[in-house]
């Protein structure tokens, strides 16, 4: 007899995605734990409504970053207990749907303005220094989209560093997959990286006077420009992705 995990037809959002939410709530739940099997591909395209390709790329995301095993011949089992997930549960680097976009963007922002706060009253020089190498990386390798993306990281976890709060920059750290992946999207998009410059030039200057008000000022336009790119891009994709 089929074993019913009770998933939810896919209907709007980006196939791959809602499938990769829904094992992950199964997973979170304690519905699936670490060594279950997962039903046959054709039970679960059926229990899913999607089509086989879809199916496959989901569990080869989740596969990819170890929540899932396929064992040819035998099936796919789940590799980590609701334990093991929830204690990194930003780690994994998941794909972004239209609800998990926003719930980053939203902690992005909270975890960034008290860093941007912080360090504007206790960044020394050196800090200072180090956040504008890796702007002048970020200006001078425009053409090259990964420097790019790695100049902007660093410039954001020197930002971290420099509020010398330790926790506050392990927490920063802990999200860096999501945020590289927020960054791949949104820097493609024209416009954005000059903005991007701009605004991280702002942050900058506000931390050089150690105006703790400017400074999360700053930081708050900055997120919500790249967050309202991010945000259109995930629009855009949902509708053209809705058939199996």
């Amino acid at each position: 007899m089929p074993t019913r995990l009770g998933l939810n037809q896919v209907k709007r959002r980006r196939l791959t995605e809602e499938i990769v939410d829904q094992i992950v709530s199964l997973i979170v739940s304690g519905k699936l734990k670490r060594g279950n099997k997962l039903p046959p591909e054709r039970e679960l395209m059926k229990q899913l409504g999607v089509g086989r390709s879809s199916l496959r790329e989901a569990i080869g995301s989740l596969s990819l970053i170890g929540v899932l095993v396929v064992r040819p011949g035998s099936g796919t089992y789940v590799t980590v207990s609701r334990e093991e997930f929830l204690a990194k549960p930003l780690s994994w680097g998941i794909p972004m749907g239209q609800a998990r976009t926003q719930e980053l963007v939203e902690a992005r922002r909270i975890l960034e303005e008290a860093i941007a706060g912080l360090a504007a009253e206790r960044a020394s020089e050196a800090d200072i220094a180090e956040m504008r190498y890796h702007l002048t990386q970020m200006k001078t390798n425009r053409r090259h989209l990964r420097k790019v993306i790695n100049a902007d990281m660093s410039f954001h976890e020197t930002l971290a560093k420099a509020s010398h709060n330790s926790l506050l920059l392990s927490f920063l750290l802990q999200i860096g997959n999501l945020l590289r992946s927020w960054k791949e999207e949104t820097l493609l998009i024209p416009g954005v990286y000059d903005s991007a410059v701009e605004e991280h030039e702002k942050i900058l200057s506000a931390i050089e006077e150690h105006n703790a008000e400017r400074a999360r000022a700053a930081l708050c336009r900055h997120l919500e420009s790249v967050g309202d790119a991010l945000a259109s891009v995930v629009l855009k994709r949902t509708p053209s992705d809705t058939s199996p």
